[in-house]
């Protein structure tokens, strides 16, 4: 089979939607599919041959991320097209399945409306959020199957009118085991954005990291420095790392040192990280949000805490460490769940 991925974020930007592209692609290469990505260009990214990008202009409000201008047709002939984002190359994409009259699938990745305020400020940011949610809806409701990573995420989309729901997580790969070391270490992963809220568990943690005890900070982005202030503001910056971006045999090697996974976002529609903290029996605090506190609660991996006993969540758990790996690479390996993701193909075919 040959498949079309188009998405309005890939690499070199750093990502759940990036994660998912590149394990869903590598599964099916993996079983003799042709898997092609249409993206944005990136000034200095490199690309092997499966990977076609379009002009594109840097987005000024979020720091990274580039506006694709799609103006080429397609050279190759495909037996499906998954859009990945409902931007400009992505709606390019539905646009073309239309044309060509092609199956049509598109992965609802991520809560738009909970990043308006990148477009807007003020009194405005709830209308327009109201809109996105028009656009989304007349957008996905083109596509013959509509791919949520939750259930969560599901009740959210058929919630406002999105029709032809399935659900299929990210699937994992990650290899490793848990290694002992000395001290404790409480991991968050994940872009540093203020829709991550990392900066709630600085402040949460601030009594806690001390003496042998660190949070560890990977990745990079637009609220770094921010958090790096804090950080000193805290009184905590000895016993906070910023590792920024990492690749993936260097974040595995990062699972495997750490004792405890946190995190604090409250717009998710998945939370691969979890998923991958589950397959390094990494127990989990989350801060309570319909996807990530029902995802813990559902694999019983952890405990979902309120913004008042968050850092007695954390001191509770931060020395268990539950068996959690069997569950991860079972229910949520990529090879299962790239089996869904062909069944679908093959019924809208």
């Amino acid at each position: 089979m040959k498949i079309a991925f188009f998405t309005d974020t890939y690499e070199p930007q750093v990502n759940g939607v990036v994660t998912s592209i590149k394990s869903f692609a590598k599964e099916l290469r993996r079983r003799g599919h042709t898997v092609y990505i249409f993206s944005p260009s990136s000034p200095g990214a490199r690309h092997d041959k499966f990977v076609k990008t379009f002009k594109s202009i840097p987005f000024s409000r979020y720091p990274g991320y580039r506006i694709g201008v799609p103006v080429a047709g397609l050279k190759e002939k495909f037996d499906v097209i998954h859009v990945h984002t409902p931007a400009t190359v992505g709606l390019y994409g539905a646009l073309l399945a239309r044309h060509y009259k092609l199956p049509l699938v598109g992965t609802y990745h991520t809560l738009l409306p909970e990043y308006t305020h990148y477009l807007v400020k003020g009194g405005i940011e709830k209308i327009t959020k109201k809109a996105l949610w028009k656009y989304t809806s007349l957008f996905y409701n083109k596509c013959d199957c509509v791919i949520a990573p939750s259930e969560e995420t599901k009740k959210e989309l058929i919630k406002h009118g999105i029709r032809q729901v399935k659900v299929i997580p990210t699937g994992i790969s990650l290899k490793g085991r848990p290694v002992k070391h000395k001290g404790r270490t409480i991991l968050h992963v994940g872009r540093l954005c203020k829709e991550k809220n990392i900066q709630f568990i600085m402040k949460a943690l601030k009594n806690i990291l001390n003496g042998d005890t660190k949070l560890v900070i990977t990745s990079d982005g637009p609220y770094k420095e921010e958090l790096m202030k804090l950080a000193k503001k805290l009184k905590i910056e000895k016993n906070v790392t910023f590792t920024g971006y990492l690749s993936k045999k260097e974040l595995a090697k990062v699972y495997a040192r750490s004792d405890l996974f946190v995190m604090a976002s409250l717009s998710e529609t998945q939370g691969i990280v979890l998923t991958e903290a589950m397959a390094f029996s990494l127990p989990v605090v989350v801060l309570d949000s319909p996807v990530t506190g029902n995802f813990v609660r559902q694999n019983k991996i952890g405990l979902v805490a309120g913004r008042k006993n968050f850092a007695s969540c954390v001191k509770k758990l931060l020395n268990c460490r539950k068996k959690l790996r069997k569950i991860a690479l079972n229910e949520y390996s990529i090879k299962r769940c790239t089996d869904k993701l062909l069944d679908i193909y093959k019924r809208i075919r």
